[in-house]
């Protein structure tokens, strides 16, 4: 583990630290995309301790139900995992596979608009729910949730950096 103020500008939520798992330190992970690689053994991690981020080695990893356990370095013992639960996971941008790919997180702060062309608002985060993952969209300063189905996405701009929604009068006359 290593305090450190310098970290990646580019981190990326992967999953959130539910609970310690067994005495040796281990902690059950729940990651946004159960099907995610991007965790591997020696990979380093970033967790968000007392506003400040901290460095994590990853010892071992096994699966467990559709949760991972993770071993991290230097946390030995079910008193040292306190810190870290109920806390998020991150990693750098460059750990994941592709860079040339896009992921739902990079959605984040992009105008959102209706058929017609109007502002909307702006993706303020993605929700992943058990049927679906679903847009939070800051809309006059309220939130609506739009889910990511076909009914209701027509284009994602990813040069522009926005997206056009349709069948959204329900969720948009709570504006």
């Amino acid at each position: 583990m290593s305090n450190n103020n310098e970290f990646p500008a580019d981190l990326i939520p992967l999953g959130k630290i539910l609970k310690s798992k067994g005495l040796k330190g281990e902690v059950k992970v729940f990651l946004y995309n159960e099907d995610s690689n991007t965790l591997k053994k020696n990979k380093n991690i970033w967790i968000e301790c007392n506003n400040e981020f901290k460095s994590f080695n990853i010892e071992y990893i096994t699966i467990f139900n559709k949760y991972k356990i993770i071993k991290l370095k230097d946390i030995d013992s079910i008193e040292n995992t306190k810190d870290i639960i109920d806390k998020k996971l991150f990693v750098s941008r460059i750990d994941f596979s592709k860079t040339d790919t896009f992921y739902l997180v990079d959605l984040i702060g992009f105008l959102v608009k209706d058929e017609s062309n109007n502002i909307v608002g702006n993706v303020k985060d993605i929700i992943n729910l058990p049927t679906n993952d679903s847009l939070l969209i800051d809309c006059n300063n309220k939130e609506i949730i739009i889910p990511i189905i076909d009914n209701f996405i027509v284009l994602f701009d990813y040069n522009e950096k926005y997206v056009i929604i349709k069948n959204s009068d329900t969720f948009i006359n709570k504006c």
